[in-house]
Order: structure tokens, then sequence, then C-alpha cells
């Protein structure tokens, strides 16, 4: 088979074995295909396409053969992708391009491709919109898209089509099906094709009663036509409408249009590269199958088990971003006290500081368990921080304090002398012992040694109003902060966000 290049090349001199090449790679979801696309998208954006939808039976394949001749006629050139549904021994489509329209197949300047949905919930193959972009590419100055059946997921099309000509036919009931479905919000043009049936225009004044019920704003008038397809009866001024909208678009929506087709590719490309590196990760990790079993067993739903793999993900891709970095030579230790406000903050902007560096942190916050304070949204998705917080989520106030606080206020030091003696954090910052010393949960001496026999590259911050002089002595650096002015003075409630 031809080199990507060789394709790409054959696609924009319009070579019909080219493009049609090019399509099958996309269409099987080639490993080259995004090669492929992306050498061709900088020469995409001239063709004008029209989404053509509309219910089975509406007669929206002989309109379309119609149109093709209609525009051969002014000389221009025409590409069609036709979504047909998928079948279920091949995988391919029901519909071939020269059953479907097998006249126009030997016209140089037509290209036709049937294109399977395989499964895909809407009315458009997942691959139609890069095959739009190959026949954009070679050159076609319309691409026609038409979308298979009719229904809720025919909204789809707008994800493709600049001009959308929704196709009805007499006696179908597809009036009522349309709101259903939502046609009626995505049309540009609406047909009633099959004219020359009974209750034609009846179904005409149908379409326009619903129309006028629509509240929305428009700066496009939406027209309703009757064609007789066999015949060829009114697609010359289908053709016309078409054309308008065309340079109605390029003077008022273009570029907004643009915009929402460009947002929704972006979202459905970050969604697709997302997941797909996931299940990568998982399968050369070994854990597929081992969640796929979970939920088979109602372990975890599907949705849950997603937030934690993008949680996961999220933390490895910050955690690559961080600066790696050596140990602390020698870890000092740091005080934060005194009764001004901003000791705790002043500890996670060091924490923070520390996780950009690479640096291990591990929090352990005494007294303040059960608390709704900021931090707890935010940490666990920061790499190497870890946070722990103890306490009943109350105020302590008794003298003597209670029997459960004191246990709490011992389990966070037990933890505590664990963490700085393993030598595995660089920083461990032990948040409001200070508090939790004064209101005496907790011996001094037993802080003192944890001080003397933490590992030698653990820098050791200990935050928290009345710190004893013990403890000032034995540190390296010390900051008191004062209270000078506070709006709790002034009856200023604490603010979420800023206080906690």
């Amino acid at each position: 088979m031809p080199k990507i290049e060789e394709i790409a090349k054959g696609v924009l001199a319009g070579d019909r074995r080219s493009i049609a090449r090019a399509i099958t790679i996309i269409e099987n979801n080639d490993p080259n295909a995004q090669e492929l696309i992306t050498s061709l998208y900088p020469h995409t954006g001239k063709a004008h396409i029209i989404g053509l939808t509309g219910p089975g039976g509406s007669g929206k394949s002989t309109l379309i053969a119609k149109i093709i001749r209609a525009y051969r006629q002014r000389s221009k050139t025409v590409g069609v992708v036709a979504v047909d549904p998928t079948s279920p021994f091949t995988g391919g489509a029901f519909l071939g391009d020269r059953i479907r329209m097998q006249e126009l197949s030997t016209d140089q300047g037509v290209f036709i491709r049937s294109m399977a949905t395989r499964s895909y919930q809407g009315g458009i193959a997942k691959a139609t919109k890069d095959a739009v972009r190959v026949l954009d590419a070679a050159g076609k100055d319309i691409v026609i898209v038409e979308t298979v059946g009719a229904g809720q997921s025919e909204v789809e099309i707008i994800k493709v089509a600049q001009t959308i000509v929704v196709l009805f036919a007499p006696g179908l009931g597809d009036e009522i099906q349309a709101i259903k479905a939502g046609l009626m919000e995505i049309g540009d043009i609406f047909v009633v094709n099959k004219a020359d049936r009974e209750n034609a225009d009846k179904a005409v004044m149908d379409i326009q009663a619903m129309l006028q019920l629509d509240n929305k704003k428009r700066t496009w008038n939406l027209p309703v036509l009757k064609t007789v397809a066999i015949t060829g009866e009114g697609v010359s001024q289908l053709i016309e409408e078409i054309e308008e909208h065309r340079v109605f678009l390029k003077k008022e929506l273009e570029r907004k249009r643009s915009r929402e087709k460009v947002e929704a590719e972006l979202a459905e490309a970050i969604k697709e590269k997302v997941a797909s590196s996931i299940l990568e990760e998982l399968k050369t990790e070994g854990k597929l199958e081992e969640f796929l079993e979970k939920i088979l067993e109602k372990k975890i739903s599907p949705a849950s088990l997603a937030e934690k793999l993008l949680d996961e993900k999220f933390r490895k891709q910050v955690h690559k971003s961080c600066e790696p970095m050596h140990k602390l030579e020698q870890g000092l230790v740091q005080v934060y006290t005194g009764d001004g406000k901003g000791k705790t903050s002043a500890a996670f902007g060091l924490a923070l500081r520390a996780v950009g560096r690479g640096l291990n942190v591990y929090v352990i916050q005494f007294i303040k368990g059960g608390f709704d304070y900021g931090e707890l949204y935010i940490v666990d998705k920061l790499p190497n921080l870890t946070l722990k917080t103890f306490g009943r989520g109350k105020f302590v106030m008794e003298k003597p304090p209670r029997k459960e606080d004191i246990k709490l206020a011992q389990e966070a030091l037990s933890l505590a002398e664990e963490v700085t003696k393993s030598g595995e954090y660089d920083i461990v910052i032990l948040d409001e012992i200070n508090v939790a010393l004064n209101l005496k949960l907790i011996k001094i001496q037993r802080i003192l040694e944890l001080i003397k026999n933490r590992s030698k590259h653990t820098e050791l911050v200990l935050t928290g109003r009345h710190a004893p002089d013990e403890i000032i002595k034995t540190a390296d650096l010390v900051t008191e902060m004062k209270e000078i002015r506070h709006p709790f003075t002034k009856g200023l409630q604490a603010r979420k966000g800023i206080e906690y």
C-alpha cells in the first residue's frame, strides 16, 4: 500500500483512487489515520458542506442524485458521504455507492462513498467527519452528507454540515416525529419531497406552523419547499436556497458555527484521547481485567471508577510537571506561632512550594478533624502531598479536656513520630500542635523527643499559638504572627475560601 504521504498527495491532486484509500484508512481506524488527517487538514475549509437528513422513505438518495446533477450543470465538483446502516454480517454498508447512484459513478467530477454506522449512536458514522475533510481537501466544491433514517440522534449532523436540509414526505407522520427528533431545531431548509402526492400542501403548512411556534430569534428565514425528486421538480429552487444560505453563513454565522463545530470536535478529541490513554495504561499495568471484574461484581460503578482513574491520571501529570529534587541535606525546625492570622496558611504555602520542587510533604492537623477546611478539597489532587486530620469537629474548650480529644491528639502525635522518623518525607507539618500542647492534650517531652529523633533530612514545621519556650529554643526559624487588626472585631464572620 502506498505511504501516507503519497496518499495525501494523491488526495490533494483529486485522484479518485487516493481519495478512496484515504477514506478506507479512516473508516478502518488505521493507526496512520491521524497522520493522514493532520497532513490534509491545512487544505480544508473551502468546500460547502450540506447535510441532508430525514425519515426513511422520504427519498433522500433520489433527491441527492438530482442535486448532484444540478451542481454539475453549474460546473461544481461534488463529493457525497452516504451514511448507511451497518451490515450485521460484514460490518460494511448495506447500500453500496454504485447501487445507490450508479448512473453518476462514471462522472469524474463526482465522488460517492457509503459509510457504515458501525453501531455508532447517531446518524453520523464515527469516521464521517474525517471523510468529509478528505473530500474537502480533494478540492470538491460541494460535499453532501446523507444520514441514515431519522431519530433523536440525527441532530449529530450539525457537528458536520454548514447547511442542513431536512426532508419530509407527505403521509409518513413525519411532522410529529420531527419535533421528537429535534430536526426542527437544526434545519436550515425544510423540504417536502414527493410533492405530487396527496396532502403535500398540508405537510408544508404543518411544518410552517411548527416553525412559527419556535420562539427563537432567527436572522435566517427558514424556507419550506416542495420537490418531486423523480422528475427534478423544485430542485433548482432548493439549490438557490442552499446557495443563499451559504452566502448568509459567510456574512453572519460562519465564524460562530465554525467555533461551535470546532469546540464539539475538540471535546470529542479530548474524550477519545483521554479514554484511549487511560485504557492503554491499564492494559500495560495489567489492571484492566481487574477493574472490569469489579464492575461486573458491582463493587464499583463505571462512573465512580472513571472519576478515580481521571483523578489518578491528573495526579500523575502534575507529578511529571514537578521538578525532581534530591533529599534535603539537612532538615531544619520551623515554628509559626503568635495570635495573628496566617500560621496554617503560611505552612500550606510552604507545602505547595515544596511539592512544586518534587519534595514529599506530610501534613498532620491536630484538633481540626471534622471541620470543612478548603485545603481538604484540593490536597488529594496534588502529588507528593498527604494530609491527615484529627479531631471531633468541635473546638476544644473544656478544662480538663475530654478523653476523646486527648485520644485523638495522641493518635496524631504517634503518627507524627512515625512519619518524621521514617525519612520518607522531606517536610512534615504539624499544624496546631502548639495549641494541642497548650490544651494539655499531649506532653511536651514527646514533642522534644520527636524533634530530636526525626530523620536529619526531614524539615519540621510546627504551627499554632502559645508555642512554649522549650520548642522555640530548639527551632532554627521562629515566626511570631501578631494581630494588629482583624475584621472579626467588627463582626465580620469567617469567609469560605479565606478563613476556612
